[in-house]
């Protein structure tokens, strides 16, 4: 069997290029990412807009037949 050095060390180079480009495009996306995120999506709106979903602790007492029909019916 003949063992080419170079063909080798092109490939060592080759891996190597590509996991430092593949690291190097993860932190771009990475830090443009959180530049293009909102501060906090959950906070309290601001000025004339109201927030419209209102969390209820209170536990219904329906069947999963009725919860499987108004899945259904309402298609969420």
């Amino acid at each position: 069997m003949i063992f080419s050095v170079q063909k080798f060390l092109e490939r060592i180079k080759f891996i190597a290029l590509f996991i430092l480009f593949t690291c190097l495009i993860y932190v771009f996306l990475h830090i443009v990412s959180e530049l293009i995120r909102p501060v906090d999506r959950y906070k309290e709106p601001e000025g004339y807009s109201l927030k419209v979903f209102q969390h209820h602790d209170t536990p219904q007492a329906n069947s999963l037949l009725d919860r499987l029909i108004f899945f259904y019916w309402y298609g969420e």
